[in-house]
């Protein structure tokens, strides 16, 4: 497993996640899972509802908010919102971490934060996302 990165309070991402993370995820202290890959990307993919068992089985708050780029919206980004509303430490993850960090730029933007500050964060952190400003442009406060 990679190391998650901070993005900001108590939200990390990191690429794929597989049922074997997750004891070492929970030594970690993280409290939620966030799944943003949709199902069936790649033939070595676990399936969201196998994780979430393995998940819920140690404790932790799960969530599938599945992104595909090509169809990005507001209801993606409010989704993330509101599974992070609290607390909790949150691990976000997909296929390389790229769009939940997307989508983290995106939530702090719709709450006022500067969106080239955040991207620029964002990218120094290791996350390219380039690729992703066209899906982006639309959401951009």
């Amino acid at each position: 497993m990679d190391t998650p990165i901070s993005l900001g309070n108590n939200y990390f991402v990191a690429p794929q996640v597989i049922s074997d993370d997750l004891v070492e995820l929970k030594m970690l202290g993280f409290e939620r899972i966030i799944n943003n890959r949709p199902d069936q990307e790649a033939e070595d993919q676990p399936l969201s509802d196998d994780l979430k068992e393995a998940a819920e089985a140690l404790g932790f708050e799960y969530v599938h908010n599945p992104v595909d780029l090509k169809k990005l919206g507001e209801s993606q980004v409010s989704a993330q919102a509101t599974a992070i509303a609290d607390a909790k430490k949150t691990l976000a993850f997909c296929r390389t971490g790229t769009r939940s960090s997307v989508l983290w730029v995106l939530m702090n933007n719709a709450q006022g934060q500067n969106y080239n500050d955040l991207k620029a964060d964002v990218t120094a952190k290791g996350f390219d996302l380039s690729r992703c400003e066209p899906a982006m442009q639309p959401l951009i406060k």
